[in-house]
């Protein structure tokens, strides 16, 4: 065998040797911390605390070490808590050590070893809880170029039975302390509420499930109004694909902020299963990052006057894709032409529902677009125009089942899409 082959060989074994497992960890997230107070004592009571995690390669990359910080008061810790991870990763063996350390004691515990199957990857090992010996697990999951979740186990029947105790949801936050988002898929909820309890909706959505939601994953995309129904409250989320979408529900929906308040939530809805899962429906067709950061809980946000203008339309089977493109050839440059801004156009996602708790609608096809205009009035322009509606009532001969549903929606004060 030559150098450069030889070279070759090792280059390919140090990429196919598991080394950069954790090269997705890399970088600066927000984490959600859910918690159990009690461990191993039967407790369901759970303690949620955020945290800023950095983390970095060392030893070439055959490990890294990331710092936590967090606002959790735990006793014994001055002030706030720190901690720290130390993953090395030992080539002959193929397999992680990792290392966690706290500023309540500073000692380094002893490591749980284990690597990555199929996208999961387990560690296990011995630990002491409470003055007494248990097994611990790690578990890394829901992991994307934005996303990451890990939860520790613990036994203390030697592997027959497994507590969780923590979860940890990352999101990846650029310089500025956003988070980074990818919403390869959408949902268009539209839910018919109790009457006149629509506020009431409003205020606990946007104090307590804002961030929840997008702790674990989702992406608040907005919220909305609907100005020609009052007991109609229309929102939309997004997510990075269908797999990170169920683990997101399954860890929003399973969790404790759910749990403490999805009473109060449930008893202003009439239903919400009015639920359509979308896709863009040509390349950069979707939404297009959010200008600015929504406003934080409570603050005071001056409502303008402009609306987002969404179209609802039930294609015939057969003109699915034909239509979008006509839309994107036709309908945008009109729409355009009002003045009003295209903000989106999506296509029903016929992908299996994979969390089925909550139901999508399966009456599709459809095509959805979103727009921004200056306020109602020119919506009702836009929707007087002769052109338009000429463009309309030949696609409902050619291409829909019915006619168009026209939103009129305006934003909340928390939306990150606005008019």
């Amino acid at each position: 065998m030559t150098a450069t082959a030889a070279q070759s060989t090792l280059a390919a074994s140090a990429r196919d040797d598991s080394r950069h497992d954790f090269d997705f960890l890399h970088g600066r997230w927000q984490v959600r911390n859910e918690r159990l107070r009690e461990r191993l004592s039967g407790s369901d009571e759970w303690e949620t605390f955020s945290a800023l995690q950095t983390c970095a390669p060392v030893l070439g990359g055959l490990g890294n070490v990331d710092a936590f910080v967090s606002d959790w008061d735990r006793a014994g810790a001055p002030g706030r808590f720190e901690g720290m991870t130390l993953r090395l990763f030992d080539p002959a063996r193929r397999q992680w050590s990792i290392y966690w350390a706290g500023n309540h004691d500073g000692v380094l515990e002893p490591p749980v070893v284990g690597g990555y199957r199929d996208g999961v990857g387990s560690f296990e090992g011995e630990l002491e809880h409470a003055g007494r010996p248990v097994l611990a697990r790690f578990v890394w999951s829901g992991i994307s170029k934005n996303t990451a979740h890990w939860h520790q186990q613990f036994s203390a029947d030697g592997g027959r039975s497994w507590e969780t105790n923590w979860h940890m949801w990352l999101r990846r936050c650029g310089d500025d302390g956003r988070l980074l988002h990818e919403d390869a898929v959408i949902e268009l909820r539209r839910y018919r509420l109790q009457p006149g309890r629509r506020e009431e909706l409003i205020e606990l959505f946007e104090r307590e499930f804002v961030e929840p939601q997008e702790a674990v994953g989702m992406h608040l995309i907005g919220q909305f109004r609907d100005l020609d129904d009052d007991d109609r409250y229309t929102w939309i989320r997004g997510f990075p694909d269908h797999t990170l979408r169920r683990s997101a529900l399954e860890g929003f929906y399973g969790g404790p902020t759910w749990k403490r308040h999805r009473e109060a939530a449930n008893a202003t809805m009439v239903d919400s299963d009015d639920v359509l899962m979308l896709k863009p429906a040509w390349p950069g067709a979707g939404f297009a990052a959010a200008a600015q950061a929504r406003s934080a809980p409570g603050a005071t946000v001056e409502a303008g006057p402009g609306l987002i203008l969404a179209g609802v339309c039930a294609l015939a089977p057969a003109a699915a894709a034909g239509f979008a493109r006509a839309f994107e050839r036709e309908f945008a440059p009109a729409l355009r032409a009002t003045g009003a801004e295209l903000l989106g156009v999506y296509l029903s996602d016929d992908t299996p529902n994979k969390f089925p708790r909550l139901p999508v609608r399966e009456d599709g096809p459809h095509l959805v677009w979103f727009a921004r205009v200056e306020d109602a009035s020119a919506a009702e322009r836009l929707q007087a125009d002769p052109a338009w509606r000429a463009r309309w009532a030949q696609a409902e001969r050619e291409a829909l089942r019915g006619p168009p549903e026209w939103l009129r929606l305006a934003p909340t004060p928390r939306s990150e899409l606005r008019g």
